[in-house]
């Protein structure tokens, strides 16, 4: 099977090797790419956006960065087009795999097969949507946070509520990819119904994701954890609702005087004001209004070995966003065994049993949220009944050889029904 992906990520031996700087996510593309590059019965090809065009090869794959200085609220031009198109025709690949519709990049990628009469062969993977992002951006922001500026927003030209338009306009451009091609792949009731309600005559196919290798390896132990302790893995955009869970801790600080908060990603508390824009800002104004400036802590971003121990070490985990749709990070807590709670949103029931692997809650509810976390930090049986249950759900989940045959029957049906097509 000859494969070519488009991702949104530069993978990291391609960046050692081109000494390119490296933007951290997609984590289970790395492990997937090598399984798929180093089995001789495939080949794989893998593209992605550059400040300049530059290609090459390692031990299991080709790759070409494709020079794209577009903005990712507008179509990509012709020249994008073109140097997409040459590459497919000299690749020619038999499936042409594009991973997530965040990007601007997806519909060029459409356009660009459909210029050579190859879209057939294209299957997209949602990951987010952007067009529900779009709706939830600013669910429980006071419109003066929305709408204010920061030094720093005054100087990159944008702030909240600019920041919301552009996924608006980003959202357009993934509904329009989602129209025009045949086969998509999900993994939620959510993302499905989202997609047929855009395409309803999509061909939706149904495929889990693996974790990162470092996920599969530990398991959290009330004994060893540290009491008292929540861990939510980012805070870099508002949909990541750490301000739902800093409202949670006001509630919970007067019984739990040594609760603690701990966050991957930016360390907002000690950032020079000058280089915060109006979300961080927000959040320590949350904090010192709560009282809170003792018992919350950012710790940067982390990697897979960080993050793991952060899930080991925390009483509980905590998803808080306002849309989702199956995080991975929900994932990783649930494969370690770490206590979770998770709002209840978009597709998150479907890799999450509600009173079995852990507790949901309204995503705008704090109140709910600070009762259910207490209920966790003070019931031990409770917590171990949702470690276990959430680690036998999510190793059937994030199977890794039952998702990497997944994926390749569906290459292959694509691959056959593109055949009998005769395209």
């Amino acid at each position: 099977m000859n494969v070519l992906w488009l991702g949104g990520i530069v993978l990291p031996d391609i960046a050692d090797k081109e000494k390119i700087s490296i933007v951290h996510g997609n984590g289970w593309l790395i492990e997937l790419s090598k399984k798929i590059g180093y089995n001789p019965n495939h080949k794989l090809t893998y593209l992605f956006d550059c400040n300049k065009a530059i290609n090459g090869n390692l031990d299991y794959l080709n790759y070409y960065g494709v020079k794209c200085n577009q903005a990712s609220t507008k179509k990509y031009g012709e020249e994008y087009i073109s140097e997409v198109s040459s590459i497919i025709i000299k690749e020619a690949p038999d499936i042409i795999h594009i991973w997530g519709t965040e990007y601007a990049h997806t519909l060029g990628m459409v356009e660009a097969c459909e210029k050579i009469g190859i879209a057939d062969k294209i299957v997209i993977s949602i990951q987010g949507l952007i067009t529900s992002c779009a709706i939830h951006y600013t669910a429980g922001l006071p419109s003066r946070i929305i709408n204010r500026y920061t030094l720093r927003d005054f100087i990159k030209r944008s702030n909240i509520s600019k920041a919301k338009k552009i996924y608006i306009a980003r959202s357009e451009l993934e509904k329009e990819a989602i129209r025009r091609v045949k086969h998509v792949i999900g993994r939620t009731e959510y993302d499905e119904t989202i997609c047929k309600q855009i395409n309803p005559q999509i061909n939706y196919h149904h495929n889990n994701e693996t974790l990162r290798d470092k996920f599969y390896e530990g398991q959290w132990d009330i004994n060893k954890c540290k009491r008292h302790t929540i861990f939510c893995s980012q805070s870099n955009y508002p949909i990541k609702g750490v301000h739902f869970v800093l409202e949670a801790m006001f509630y919970l600080k007067e019984k739990y005087p040594d609760i603690h908060l701990l966050v991957g990603g930016k360390d907002y508390i000690h950032t020079k004001k000058i280089y915060l824009n109006s979300y961080g800002k927000y959040l320590v104004e949350l904090i010192k209004q709560y009282g809170l400036e003792n018992n919350v802590s950012f710790l940067g971003f982390l990697n897979a070995e960080q993050m793991r121990e952060q899930y080991l070490l925390a009483n509980v985990f905590v998803s808080a966003s306002s849309i989702e749709n199956s995080p991975n990070s929900l994932g990783e807590a649930m494969i370690l065994g770490t206590p979770c709670i998770s709002s209840r949103v978009g597709g998150v029931h479907s890799i999450f049993s509600e009173g079995v692997d852990g507790i949901m809650y309204p995503y705008d509810e704090p109140y709910m949220l600070a009762a259910y976390i207490e209920k966790i930090f003070d019931d031990d049986v409770l917590a171990e009944e949702f470690s276990k249950a959430s680690i036998i759900h999510a190793n059937q989940t994030h199977n890794k050889e039952k998702n990497y045959q997944e994926l390749m029957n569906i290459y292959n049906e694509i691959s056959c029904d593109d055949k009998s097509t005769g395209a």
